[in-house]
């Protein structure tokens, strides 16, 4: 039967036995020097069974034959069936009297030099349990890692076993999740180790990480074991191996899970006997004393040979940081915290809001994690320090990137916590060196350990501080262009890259574009990004792609289109028309062709129309208040005293929880977010952060009024409606004006609200006109509207900015084409035709009432292009719902 996989369903007695047949097979016994066998105190620890217990079972098994006895104080177990595998010895009884009188028949069984008959007895209670004979190890180094005394209570007291037990420990196997600590906790065990006097002071140890070589086993062996002169092609000369090196201490062996079996297999009989041969011996046979700490973040039992694993009698288990204590996380937070203090050698200000979020937010990389997430949030304040020039380096609220910020939904679970309440009532903490007040409240202790920070990353922000400063660059774009920088230092430690803001992915568009061609349009349009803030969003880029994938073809044919009009565009609309001057050279150099000018023409009408859009856009209003209706009826008011729906509300019933209230808002915002961003005027608590967290999780802008009134709401939403209106300047305005929106008299002033007329529709229609030959632009504007609408309303999709500019300016000059019949060819027409998901058909259906209005014929090529136009955009819509669920 195999156990190790069915360990579920094992009876009691079953365990108890595995466990102690795993412990004999990991003694030395031909080398014994003290004790020989296991009490059963011992083994329940192991298995986490009572004493009693495991004294029943296994006097069960004494009874059946399987184990050996030896009787004093404790009584000691052997399996007995070992000695029969394991050396073809039989050993006929099962009782024995003392230590002595069972080492008489294993020296006359050939299995023990007869001079262990002479060495003293050895009390190996006292060092399994110091507490109950000695204080020598009760203030070890093991007893001051945080937790020592709780989470990790049995977890110290097996590591405490494993070093201490004789002769010389047992094998150990460190398992949890990444970041949990195991490294550290190996670490401590080996200075435990020294502490004790179990190894030399300056004994070594030495960590083998084996996913370095887990793609070559060959130079794997040659590390751990080393090897002789010609061992193998390129082994010119005998090298050590980290056995030898590690020969008096300890070998920790990181990511044991990827070692090859045949790596595992080469150290059983270093583990049985302490002996090996470096890679090429046949003859010699190396002896060594080391003990083999092993760690892995996996399974063992389906990660590691059975006959290996058999062979580490203890095995840890370190639990993840959400199953730590409270207590446990503010120690972790205080000394990373105390560590940066350290390092930079200014004060720290830790805000109390801010210590609440770091304690309560998800950190899936545990211990790891939590400390690369403090030194980024560290790096971020000191940044501000610096340009601020500030005496202190303060941690707020604002400081913590969003995953922090969001720990504090979490607190209403945790108000009635004794050490958050505690924590709560301490205030703001100061990290200097003075750092004891809120650690001696709290009545707990914790570990001041070595510190290896990156010393470079501060001094890289100094650095670039300086370099930018000398520049004259300004305050806020030095404070951008570091924080980008300490990101990217960051990247290996935090979380997986987010989906642009947009919510579009570019895999979707390599369907229809080479890659080539889209990075080149990336690049070029990058370059202008500055001087149409907003703008040129991904999804525009996308699309514009697909325009120089056009473009490429036609040029390629010899096909080139005149602009009727290039010069009065080039006067009438300058800004874009040098950027489109810009797009092209810097395509040019890219794409490796000669662009016409008239190109330059099309493109500055393309950006000339999405600034159109975004200046006709209106800010967002969402008004956010606690309680079942309050939000609703100033919402509703509003909305009728001015004669729009633009308020949308959030009513926050009391026992609603802040989580679902943020994920209500996000939904809100993304929907009524028209590029200007969203003001959010909200009434008290947790209400006024969500902000933060709604802009770095949808990419749109918010501000946040901590007032409601119904004025209030009233004003904000008549400034918001306003064309040249920004969401900055929107908050300072109501701000200013709030003693005045309390007065009576506010209601007797608002006039009445006449809708604003659409210059977006009219600058469109005379952009239109300037692309086209003879064509009325007021005539086909609405076609053409109709028919896009039409298309997207079959696929369950709206019109937005970008699809429609493009599409109107495509698709008026398509029609113009078809009645000149000059067409556009498409090397890639039947494969657009024959994609069953695609909309080629759909578009056809819709676009035979305009070739009937103009008395024309469209060719399949063409509308292959305006299939791609539409397919791009509808995969990009569902690749972003995908990503907001």
């Amino acid at each position: 039967m195999d156990y190790k996989n069915n360990k579920q369903n094992l009876k009691r007695e079953e365990k108890v036995y595995i466990k102690l047949k795993e412990l004999t097979e990991a003694l030395q016994i031909n080398e014994i020097e003290g004790d020989l066998g296991f009490d059963a105190e011992y083994i329940g620890e192991l298995l986490n069974i009572s004493r009693s217990n495991t004294s029943r079972e296994l006097n069960k098994l004494l009874r059946s034959g399987k184990v050996i006895k030896i009787k004093g104080k404790p009584v000691l177990y052997l399996d007995k069936i070992y000695f029969k595998e394991h050396y073809n010895f039989q050993i006929t009884r099962s009782v024995f009297e003392n230590r002595q009188d069972f080492m008489n028949i294993l020296v006359k069984g050939g299995i023990v030099r007869k001079e262990a008959l002479f060495n003293h007895e050895f009390d190996i209670n006292k060092y399994k349990n110091p507490k109950k004979t000695s204080n020598k190890f009760a203030d070890s180094i093991l007893d001051n890692v945080i937790g020592a005394k709780s989470s990790l209570r049995d977890q110290v007291s097996k590591a405490k076993a494993a070093i201490l037990y004789p002769p010389n420990g047992l094998h150990t196997l460190i398992i949890g999740p990444t970041g949990v600590g195991k490294s550290t906790f190996a670490e401590m065990m080996y200075k435990f180790a020294v502490q004790s006097k179990v190894f030399k002071e300056g004994s070594p140890f030495i960590v083998f990480n084996c996913a370095d070589y887990a793609q070559n086993p060959q130079l794997l062996m040659s590390q751990l074991f080393g090897h002789v002169k010609g061992a193998f092609t390129g082994a010119e000369k005998e090298k050590r191996g980290l056995i030898e090196e590690a020969d008096g201490g300890i070998l920790f062996l990181d990511e044991i899970h990827r070692m090859p079996p045949e790596g595992q297999e080469m150290l059983f009989t270093l583990i049985d006997n302490g002996r090996y041969r470096k890679l090429g011996e046949t003859d010699n046979v190396r002896s060594v004393k080391v003990l083999i700490i092993a760690a892995t973040t996996e399974n063992p039992h389906s990660a590691l040979l059975h006959t290996f694993l058999r062979r580490i009698p203890m095995v840890i288990q370190l639990p993840s940081l959400d199953k730590r204590t409270l207590i446990e996380r503010f120690l972790f937070i205080y000394q990373f915290f105390y560590e940066e203090y350290k390092r930079l050698k200014v004060p720290i200000s830790l805000e109390n809001d801010a210590l609440k979020a770091i304690m309560l937010y998800d950190c899936p990389g545990n211990i790891g994690q939590l400390r690369s997430d403090i030194k980024l949030i560290c790096a971020r304040a000191f940044l501000d320090y610096i340009i601020e020039e500030g005496e202190i380096v303060k941690v707020s609220l604002s400081t913590l990137p969003q995953n922090v910020k969001e720990g504090l939904l979490k607190i209403h679970n945790l108000r009635d916590e004794i050490v958050f309440k505690e924590i709560s009532n301490n205030g703001d903490i100061l990290f200097d060196k003075n750092t004891n007040d809120v650690k001696d409240k709290l009545n707990i202790s914790f570990l001041k350990s070595d510190y290896n920070a990156d010393d470079d990353l501060y001094d890289f922000i100094m650095d670039n501080w300086k370099k930018f400063n000398k520049q004259g660059m300004s305050s806020e774009n030095i404070r951008e262009n570091i924080e980008n920088q300490i990101q990217l230092y960051y990247k290996n430690y935090l979380y997986p890259v987010e989906q642009d803001a947009d919510g579009v992915n570019r895999s979707v568009l390599f369907k229809f574009v080479d890659p080539y061609i889209l990075n080149a349009v990336e690049y070029a349009f990058n370059g202008i990004k500055d001087s149409f803030n907003g703008v040129i969003t991904q999804k525009v880029i996308y699309l514009l792609s697909l325009h120089i994938k056009t473009l490429l073809e036609r040029l390629k044919m010899g096909i080139v289109i005149l602009h009727p009009d290039r010069e009065s565009i080039a006067k009438s609309y300058k800004v874009a028309y040098d950027a489109a001057k810009e797009v092209k050279t810097r395509l040019e150099e890219k794409l490796n062709v000669d662009i016409p000018e008239d190109e330059i023409a099309f493109l500055a009408m393309f950006l000339q129309a999405l600034q159109y859009g975004k200046n006709n856009n209106k800010i967002g209003i969402l008004v956010m208040a606690h309680g079942n209706s309050t939000a609703s009826s100033i919402a509703d008011v509003t909305n009728r005293l001015l004669g729009t729906d633009h308020v949308r509300a959030l009513d926050m019933p009391l026992e609603e929880k802040p989580e679902v209230t943020l994920n209500k808002a996000i939904n809100i915002i993304k929907e009524i977010d028209q590029g200007k961003g969203v003001l959010m005027l909200v009434d008290m608590g947790l209400l006024r952060t969500f902000s933060d967290m709604i802009t770095e999780k949808t990419g749109i802008k918010t501000r946040t009024i901590e007032m409601v009134s119904t004025p209030i709401v009233l004003e904000a939403t008549r400034k918001a409606l306003t064309p040249d209106m920004d969401l900055d300047k929107l908050v300072d305005e109501i701000i200013s004006l709030h003693p005045l929106l309390n007065s009576d008299n506010y209601f007797n002033e608002i006039s009445d609200n006449t809708s604003n007329l659409s210059i977006y529709e009219k600058n469109l229609k005379d952009l239109l006109g300037q692309s086209l030959n003879f064509l009325n632009p007021d005539k086909v504007y609405p076609i053409l509207k109709d028919v896009l609408n039409s298309i997207l309303s079959e696929k369950n999709r709206k019109i937005e900015d970008e699809i429609w500019v493009k599409f109107l300016f495509h698709c008026a000059c398509m029609i113009e084409r078809a009645i000149r019949r000059e067409y556009l060819p498409n090397s890639d027409l039947d494969l657009i035709k024959n994609n069953p998901n695609g909309s080629f058909t759909l578009i056809k259906k819709h676009f035979e009432a305009v070739e009937n209005l103009f008395g024309i014929e469209i060719p399949d090529s063409e509308f292959a292009y305006v299939a791609e136009m539409i397919d791009t955009y509808i995969d990009t819509l569902s690749l972003r719902d995908l990503t907001h669920i």
